[in-house]
């Protein structure tokens, strides 16, 4: 067993230290700092505690039994595109986040437990039934635009966690969702820029966690489910018309501001409800292209988590953890953790209204 090697790598991780920048903290190669991760050196009791001074934590943390969450990582999507350097190091960063939730969940005094409504998809229509119904099951109607979809589906317990790029090393990696220990998880990156390919992509692995369909059709049916959820078919009947011979740009325009998605998304669902046929989604693609390009230059703002950051301020503040612990789970100085950071908490509050 190599508890303390793996002890010294979840520290790091957490303190989102690179080998290199852990080797200059503790005045050693990032090739020996990787050794003594992997086992292949035993650090002795003087270089534990440079390591817990390097990283600020007590000698203890780094000798204590962790119990890695058991995760599957089915469902890395691109997962091909990853090498197996970066696929290994995004796999060891996100089992190291969801431990951290657990862990800070276990200490709340509430089920975190929940039972999500499961729905059988066989075909695209039945995607298209399966967000009518999960609309239903968070009680919001298919004339409404789902406002801010982290906040719904935190308060439903389930938890999205946001995973740094580490210099753009994850960038083939879009999502992913895993129900652990009976906690449901989606993790996306935090350096998503526009909050319209966000929220799909929180929709998508939500139809991970809540469709059952053939594994070959699974990532067809998860975008139909996530484009029905964002985009109801009454809803954009209704502001669009049942079928059209020309469209403006402008309607797009009136679409995403309102439903908060992607004008590529509101282009190809107009072509999957039979809006409009193929040469006017061709000529609003191309249209698309060019004037927009890939990057949007008025995105939509991002949604913030804000579920884990508030019980982790809630345990410190009522002595239930340390605030060493506490800026160790969030990986924050004590300045940082103590400063109001009125913006973070008042652009939470104005998605919640």
């Amino acid at each position: 067993m190599n508890e303390i090697g793996n002890n010294l790598k979840r520290t790091r991780l957490l303190k989102k230290l690179s080998l290199k920048q852990a080797g200059d903290l503790l005045n050693m190669s990032s090739t020996a700092v990787a050794k003594y991760e992997k086992g292949d050196i035993i650090p002795n009791s003087q270089k534990l505690i440079e390591f817990s001074r390097a990283y600020n934590v007590n000698v203890l943390d780094l000798l204590k039994v962790y119990n890695k969450p058991q995760m599957k990582f089915i469902a890395f999507r691109k997962k091909k595109r990853l090498t197996g350097q970066n696929l290994d190091l995004l796999q060891d960063i996100i089992i190291n986040e969801v431990g951290n939730y657990i862990e800070v969940l276990s200490y709340n005094d509430i089920n975190n437990t929940i039972k999500l409504p499961k729905y059988k998809c066989n075909c695209i229509e039945d995607a298209e039934i399966a967000a009518q119904k999960f609309r239903n099951f968070i009680e919001i109607s298919e004339l409404q635009p789902i406002v801010n979809l982290i906040n719904i589906l935190e308060n439903l317990g389930i938890y999205i966690i946001q995973i740094k790029n580490l210099n753009n090393r994850f960038k083939d990696f879009d999502g992913l969702s895993e129900i652990v220990d009976g906690i449901p998880f989606i993790i996306i990156l935090d350096d998503i820029k526009d909050g319209a390919r966000q929220r799909f992509t929180i929709a998508h692995e939500l139809g991970h966690l809540l469709i059952n369909c053939d594994k070959d059709n699974e990532e067809k049916l998860c975008n139909r489910f996530a484009s029905a959820l964002l985009m109801p078919k009454k809803a954009i009947i209704n502001e669009i018309g049942n079928y059209r011979k020309s469209i403006s740009f402008y309607e797009y325009i009136a679409v995403k501001n309102e439903y908060k998605v992607s004008y590529a998304a509101i282009n190809y669902r107009l072509k999957d409800l039979n809006i409009i046929n193929d040469y006017l989604y061709k000529k609003m693609s191309i249209y698309i292209s060019t004037h927009i390009g890939i990057d949007d230059p008025k995105p939509i703002k991002p949604e913030k988590t804000y579920q884990y950051k508030k019980i982790v301020h809630k345990l410190e503040n009522e002595d239930i953890i340390s605030l060493n612990k506490a800026c160790e789970l969030l990986g924050e100085t004590a300045d940082e953790f103590n400063s109001e950071d009125y913006n973070y908490w008042y652009d939470c509050y104005n998605w919640f209204i």
